[in-house]
């Protein structure tokens, strides 16, 4: 594996990170201002409509969205232009049935997840599937060839036009979540037309020809996707239902906040994600062996868990300060929330996904996701039946989830034909969570002592000493961060000649 392939791949997910980096920003903006300028029980609806459309939209995706990397990987850019058209259509059919369902049964969702308020904003936001799901797979298509750049230029526009038509009717004219709503969905509309521009910047002055790849080729790679996505989805969605149905809108707006994995982590994870399937197919295709595979793995491996370690870590130990700084004091009691989820992200540091699909496992994949969706269906009925808690339901998902990811990595170490011990690096990722935990239990430590209480300052401050602490300590335990982002950082500072 050339050294130039490697900075190839390392600078298609520096795009990435950049994308999903600017994503975050606008998600977390939005939902600073949005609970400043909303009651609860306002905040919690439109959470609602959100929480409905990305959980239905796992339904009527059918899990084509992975076929753009696992396909175009694979064929010219004449047959995939003809690709491209056809999973186009695809979603465009399945958009048009996903609207009219939220049309018609929007007061049946209204009532199943005990929100009378909910029916309207739903059926206003029916519009949105016909705008967004056509453009799903313009990010694969771009990092397929080569063009993640333009996928951070179109992140960036299509947010920032959702923050003008998101805030300004909440902020200016007092629309609430009607308001919020209907802008959501005039800013697809503008994601929907830039999207539809890029996905064929990668056939200029490529003629189409027609690909031997058929509708029920198509449905035959996504049906193992789907049906983990659908797993996926009941593991996703289960606690939020639960809390929503039980225990009420206003708790299930401090759960929407505060029982959320570390977003910076889920960036650095998409990015990876992005980046691995395409070349996995690839590599599956020119018939790599399992050693290539694993090299592959644990370099990513490093990389991922050098960035969401530390900032794991931090967020855990100043987890009430970041969420009030976020949401405001009101949203205090979801920091705890907060720091459960967090011990995901020492676990999730690695995508599974692109591995086992590019092997064709993808069964395996839906097998283990199965698993956890009946293992969580149970448990959380039998808590909100016994003892009724946000923190229970959250210790759950978070044992679930962990469980869910156990079973991947022994599956994945099974297909590469390797030991647990041989898959994973787990001498450094043991001395990076340790060198993570000591510069954080210092600056924690340090802040205490100031006897600081605003939360922005106790942030702040906490982050710089943290920072200061940890690069030394990060060095003196041989993590070398200018290898390991090499390529990263001669893109900022190019040598000069």
């Amino acid at each position: 594996m050339s050294e130039r392939t490697g900075k190839s791949r390392t600078l298609q997910a520096l795009w990435l990170a950049v994308a999903n980096l600017s994503s975050l920003s606008v998600t977390l903006v939005l939902q600073a201002i949005l609970c400043r300028y909303m009651t609860t029980s306002e905040y919690g609806t439109y959470s609602q409509v959100l929480y409905v459309y990305n959980t239905l939209l796992v339904v009527f995706s059918l899990g084509l969205p992975k076929a753009y990397s696992y396909y175009l990987a694979r064929v010219s850019p004449e047959e995939g232009r003809d690709v491209v058209c056809k999973l186009n259509v695809l979603f465009l059919a399945l958009a048009s049935v996903f609207s009219c369902f939220l049309l018609w049964e929007a007061a049946p969702i209204a009532r199943w997840l005990g929100n009378a308020l909910l029916a309207e904003p739903l059926r206003l936001f029916a519009a949105a599937p016909l705008l967004l799901m056509p453009v799903m797979g313009v990010e694969n298509i771009l990092i397929v060839y080569g063009k993640s750049h333009l996928v951070a230029v179109y992140v960036a526009v299509s947010r920032l036009f959702m923050i003008a038509c998101v805030v300004l009717p909440v902020v200016v004219f007092g629309a609430g979540v009607s308001g919020a709503v209907v802008g959501f969905v005039l800013s697809s509309s503008v994601s929907c037309l830039i999207g539809l521009k890029l996905s064929f910047i990668p056939f200029r002055n490529v003629s189409r020809v027609k690909a031997r790849l058929t509708v029920v080729e198509l449905f035959r790679f996504s049906m193992p996707v789907f049906a983990s996505g659908m797993y996926g989805f009941v593991i996703g969605s289960s606690s939020q239902f639960f809390v929503s149905r039980y225990l009420g809108v206003e708790d299930f707006a401090l759960f929407s906040n505060g029982y959320r994995e570390l977003p910076l982590a889920g960036m650095v994870i998409g990015a990876v994600a992005g980046v691995l399937l395409p070349e996995f197919s690839r590599m599956s295709a020119a018939g790599a062996d399992s050693s290539q595979f694993v090299r592959l793995w644990k370099a990513a491996v490093v990389k991922s868990s050098s960035v969401i370690y530390p900032l794991s870590v931090f967020c855990c130990v100043f987890a009430p300060e970041i969420i009030c700084l976020l949401y405001g004091d009101g949203y205090r009691e979801a920091a705890g929330l907060f720091r459960i989820v967090t011990v995901i992200n020492l676990a999730r540091i690695m995508p599974y996904a692109p591995v086992l699909f590019a092997l064709g496992q993808g069964k395996a994949f839906a097998r283990a996701h199965f698993a956890t969706a009946v293992l969580i269906v149970g448990l959380d009925l039998w808590c909100v039946m016994a003892f009724p808690s946000l923190r229970a339901i959250a210790v759950i998902a978070t044992a679930c989830t962990l469980c869910c990811l156990f079973m991947l990595m022994m599956t994945t170490a099974r297909l590469l034909r390797t030991s647990l011990a041989g898959l994973m690096p787990w001498r450094m990722l043991l001395i990076i969570l340790l060198a993570s935990a000591a510069a954080c239990a210092a600056a924690r430590l340090t802040v205490a002592l100031t006897g600081m209480t605003h939360h922005l300052a106790v942030v702040s401050v906490g982050f710089a000493v943290c920072l200061l602490l940890y690069v030394p300590l990060s060095l003196r335990a041989g993590i070398r961060y200018v290898q390991l982002f090499g390529p990263v950082l001669s893109l900022i500072r190019p040598n000069r000649t």
